[in-house]
């Protein structure tokens, strides 16, 4: 029932309101049916969408790459134990070989090609920071892959406040994402 699902939405009371919503990053459509209409409401009422980072801005995504890269023209093989660098790519191997059978009917009809997925998920990892080749990794299971495609909710909502002409922002900059998770040493990792 719409009225006993947790909204995350917290309101400012101000005038006009002010609405905080916690989202996740998972595509929209796992959770868009749980979002209670007092949130999507908020969302359609509000005039200026600010969110954590603007997925739209092409700076943004290109940061967020940047960031990712080991330091100095590091290569992930300099810096893993041989056995765990040797795992990890026997793993992508295994990946790269279960693509095109965890792909949907959908995203072939799109044009999507397996190695094509694979490169826009796992290109250039073994120049990657270990934090985020462990992010790719974890996201690299026949679930995932099966929703690529489909944006995640704060894009998705990004995407919508666009069309909808709304002023949109962040709150944080790429730095603020990426330099705490940088900052983790390597048996944190």
């Amino acid at each position: 029932q719409q009225g006993e699902l947790n909204s995350f939405l917290w309101t400012i009371r101000r005038d006009p309101p002010a609405y905080l919503f916690g989202t996740i990053h998972v595509p929209y459509t796992r959770v868009w049916d749980f979002i209670p209409d007092n949130s999507k409401a908020a969302f359609h009422a509000s005039s200026s969408v600010y969110f954590e980072l603007d997925l739209t801005d092409p700076y943004t995504i290109s940061g967020l790459a940047s960031c990712q890269m080991l330091p100095h023209g590091e290569n992930l093989q300099d810096v893993l134990p041989r056995e765990l660098y040797r795992r990890l790519k026997r793993h992508l191997d295994y990946i790269k070989l279960m693509l095109p059978h965890w792909m949907t009917p959908d995203q072939r009809g799109k044009g999507l090609y397996a190695d094509y997925l694979f490169n826009a998920i796992a290109g250039n990892w073994e120049r990657k920071r270990p934090v985020w080749v462990m992010l790719m990794v974890n996201s690299l299971t026949e679930t995932d892959i099966r929703s690529r495609g489909v944006p995640v909710l704060d894009l998705y909502l990004a995407q919508e406040a666009e069309r909808m002409k709304k002023t949109t922002g962040a709150v944080e900059r790429v730095e603020e994402q990426c330099h705490p998770l940088n900052r983790l040493n390597f048996s944190q990792v």
